[in-house]
């Protein structure tokens, strides 16, 4: 009796730091800070982090009407966003690409197809941006699913959104012509009612720009979507264009110029220029913008829970929790019906959409969601007006 007396273990419980424990079991974590009505973050349900913006100060036009010195910043417009821990970077460049048809050309296929495609023309109307989000995460390699499929996303939203058309991104060309002193001097047709005809004749040929966005995420705590399509939003509202134009000898030619050799490639005798100066500022549809809020839904678990005393979680029927702006990766990987919503500060809305996964959306959590980023596109709104 003595030995086994003696042999006896006794089991003292282990306790861990909250850190480590969101490690160790993120869901077991989160469970038990929504059982005491908080979150990881120590935010409340249906809280949003503060947000921050800072426009303009990464592009070559940082002052209204006026080009920085620095001539070998390509940026147009740019935007630093602050979502709590999070950065987002997002810089808007450019290029002027020539359409292979004049403008007043009509295509009668093409116009037959568009007969027959009347659902997709009112799309057509508008212009798309070509973004590229990162994700930094201290290492390099090749793009990572999410971000490819963020950026696939914003691409889609900006040209089915209707935010940017494409007589926005037409580019007014000038000529730059010499005067008998020497001096140079560039004249656009859209605003000199005396040019030449000569001048006017480059209305046949057809240039515009496109738009690139690089969007840039420092210190991701959560999703990322939402930060990204407001940041790209508020860089795009600050952008603006170049004004472009060409030598005077250009409206003289009369055919193209071969060069002799195997590829019999076509060179042209001159090129299109952007003014380091002047500029004009980017047309988007505003009644088309909108801000983009994200929400997750999640049931409690009773046998998670931290005290089961007072209450009798097994037997009483919980409700779903609707959080806004998840954060912190155990909300991240235990979450799995989330809602995103872009609406703009009227509230009218532009898009949801809502992924299921383990919890019940229901139509009253729905309809708080979008009473909440109602109110969260009032806000964003507000930041960028001006400051009296």
């Amino acid at each position: 009796m003595a030995s086994s007396e003696a042999d006896t273990v006794e089991v003292h419980p282990v306790t861990f730091p909250p850190q480590v424990l969101a490690r160790i079991s993120p869901e077991l974590s989160l469970q038990r800070h929504l059982s005491l009505g908080i979150r990881p973050s120590l935010k409340r349900f249906e809280e949003f982090r503060d947000v921050h913006i800072d426009q303009n100060t990464l592009s070559r036009y940082k002052l209204e009407n006026a080009a920085s010195e620095d001539s070998t910043n390509s940026v147009l417009g740019s935007n630093v966003l602050k979502s709590g821990k999070t950065f987002v970077i997002t810089s808007i460049t450019g290029g002027i690409v020539e359409e292979t048809l004049p403008v007043e050309t009509e295509d009668p296929g093409e116009q037959e197809l568009e007969d027959l495609t009347k659902g997709r023309d009112e799309i057509s109307k508008f212009a798309p941006v070509y973004p590229l989000v990162e994700v930094e995460r201290g290492r390099v390699g090749a793009p990572t699913d999410e971000e490819m499929t963020i950026s696939q996303k914003l691409h889609d939203y900006v040209l089915h959104s209707g935010l940017i058309p494409k007589s926005s991104l037409k580019v007014q060309c000038g000529v730059r012509t010499t005067e008998k002193s020497g001096e140079a001097k560039v004249l656009y047709p859209d605003e000199d009612v005396d040019v030449s005809t000569s001048i006017r004749t480059l209305s046949q040929r057809k240039w515009s720009y496109v738009l690139y966005a690089k969007i840039v995420v420092f210190s991701r705590t959560g999703p990322v979507f939402d930060l990204c399509w407001n940041s790209l939003l508020y860089a795009l509202q600050d952008t603006r264009l170049p004004r472009a134009f060409i030598d005077e000898r250009a409206t003289d030619l009369k055919m193209t110029i071969r060069t002799r050799g195997r590829s019999a490639s076509v060179r042209e005798t001159y090129e299109i220029l952007c003014d380091p100066k002047r500029s004009i500022p980017l047309k988007i549809s505003r009644e088309s913008v909108g801000y983009a809020s994200s929400f997750g839904v999640i049931d409690l678990d009773p046998e998670m829970a931290l005290d089961q005393e007072d209450h009798d979680m097994e037997k009483e029927e919980r409700q779903p929790i609707l959080l806004a702006d998840l954060d912190t990766e155990a909300e991240e990987a235990c979450i799995q019906s989330t809602i995103c919503i872009i609406t703009d500060s009227n509230g009218n809305l532009k898009n949801i959409d809502i992924l299921g996964g383990g919890a019940r959306v229901t139509p009253a959590i729905l309809r708080r969601a979008i009473n909440l980023a109602q109110l969260r596109a009032r806000n964003l709104e507000f930041l960028t007006a001006p400051e009296v």
